[in-house]
């Protein structure tokens, strides 16, 4: 493998987009099934305020990631799956591309090896399959870290203040989520340079590289609250968690599980990627500081501060695109090395690419619990059309949008007189549905269900009534 660092710059871009397009295969693959409920949740939202500008200024809710939103609002509500999630799929794919290019200024070794992490890490495939903005958030992060990287080298025509902009401000549209990296490239560009040149010159040149980019940010960040700061109106969650310690370390370490393909709840995850990022420094890395930030200091950051809803994975995103960057470099460099470490580094890239495809292939298997297969049981059953009541809220999007989505005529209820099914979710964790239930003095039993695997999805039952 050493013999790939003399590839010449054009057959490593070749390389590149190989594991590009592998990875394009793997996310369009992911991508089957009905939307899940928060992409559901998403479609209707979008679909509702009915124009772009209600994107905007009516929704006011976490799970309107605008961007996202108003590419669901433009292919509609009954788009098919795949459509649906076309945007996700397209700047998760480049985003493989924009690694392997900030992996290969460390050598074509490592650019290729980074590119095989982002085509393949289960968090990235999961996020770049699913109609939501992360994706776009994570595309436009690697693109601003490119830069940045390059600027630190000395490489001038990456003096780009207005890309950074444009990445910082299309970012946070993406997924709130990017103030979490802008600090982190922020900080990254201020520490490189204070140590350089010390911190009066290193304060003035990023604020003048950089500072136009948090503008950006801030006015990104005020496009989204400030309907609600000058309507009166609440900014809606989809849910309210109270920070915990336990809340904080499951939604991490399932983070970093799924980033590295081992889908198991383990302390060693956290300590693992603590002990890379000390050792980093052994390898001479440019991007030491930014490795510090994303990896230590955000995580202990959320923890210091009690943040809500700390128990979703996602949260931490921004610690899987600096590990994977981190990974790239710190299995190349053990192949370099040649003997036992060289052994021990191609062992670990393929564990890494086993254990990240078979929890892909889970993902594919399952489809994040599909909820058109309701539909498809539903019109079986009553091939006209049929009234169903939901059992929960939750279930609500889920069943508008996959019979949207199938062009099957459904009526949702909520209330009594007892419909003819019953359509009842759950989350992972969660008592399952049993396979009898009551409902408005009847009886009902299971016809149809689904279980999800993996970071996203919905577990359901549809039950008929017994007449």
């Amino acid at each position: 493998m050493r013999s790939i660092d003399a590839l010449p710059p054009a057959r490593v871009l070749a390389w590149i987009v190989i594991l590009a397009l592998a990875g394009l295969i793997v996310r369009i693959a992911a991508a089957s099934g009905a939307l899940w409920l928060d992409e559901a949740w998403s479609a209707v939202l979008a679909h509702d305020v009915r124009t772009p500008l209600g994107v905007f200024v009516q929704i006011n809710h976490d799970n309107n990631h605008h961007l996202n939103s108003l590419w669901l609002q433009w292919v509609g509500l009954g788009a098919p799956p795949l459509v649906a999630r076309a945007l996700s799929i397209a700047t998760g794919t480049l985003a493989i591309v924009v690694a392997g290019l900030i992996g290969a200024r460390r050598g074509p070794l490592v650019g290729i090896v980074t590119a095989l992490l982002f085509a393949l890490s289960p968090v990235l495939v999961s996020l770049g399959s699913e109609a939501r903005g992360y994706a776009p958030m994570t595309l436009l992060l690697l693109i601003a870290a490119w830069y940045i990287d390059r600027y630190l080298s000395g490489d001038e025509s990456a003096n780009r203040p207005v890309t950074l902009a444009i990445c910082f401000f299309l970012g946070a549209l993406s997924q709130l989520t990017m103030a979490f990296a802008a600090c982190a490239l922020a900080g990254w560009l201020l520490l490189v340079l204070w140590r350089r040149k010390g911190l009066r010159t290193a304060a003035a040149e990023t604020a003048r590289l950089i500072g136009p980019a948090l503008l950006a940010l801030a006015l990104a960040l005020a496009i989204v609250f400030a309907p609600v700061l000058i309507g009166g109106t609440e900014f809606r969650f989809g849910s309210r968690q109270p920070f915990t310690l336990l809340l904080f370390l499951h939604g991490l370490i399932d983070l970093l599980g799924y980033t590295v393909g081992a889908t198991v709840i383990s302390f060693w995850l956290p300590a693992g990627a603590a002990i890379l990022v000390v050792l980093a420094r052994s390898l001479g890395t440019p991007r030491l500081a930014f490795y510090w930030l994303a990896v230590i200091a955000f995580p202990l950051t959320v923890a210091a501060l009690h943040m809500m809803n700390v128990g979703h994975p996602r949260y931490y995103l921004l610690v899987a695109v600096a590990l994977l960057l981190l990974l790239g470099e710190a299995v190349a460099a053990m192949v370099r090395a040649g003997g036992w470490k060289a052994v021990a580094g191609a062992g670990a890239l393929l564990l890494f690419s086993g254990a990240s495809t078979a929890a892909n292939l889970e993902l594919v298997r399952y489809k994040r619990g599909d909820p058109g297969g309701a539909i498809r049981a539903l019109a079986a059953r009553a091939p006209a059309g049929a009234r169903v009541m939901i059992d929960r809220e939750t279930g609500l999007a889920l069943m508008q949008v996959a019979a949207a989505e199938a062009g099957y005529p459904v009526a949702i209820t909520t209330a009594c007189p007892a419909a003819p099914f019953v359509f009842a979710d759950w989350f992972n964790g969660e008592k399952a549905s049993p396979a009898t239930i009551a409902r408005c003095g009847k009886s009902y039993r299971a016809i149809a269900a689904a279980a999800s695997r993996g970071l996203a999805g919905q577990n359901w039952t549809l039950y008929e009534r017994v007449e």
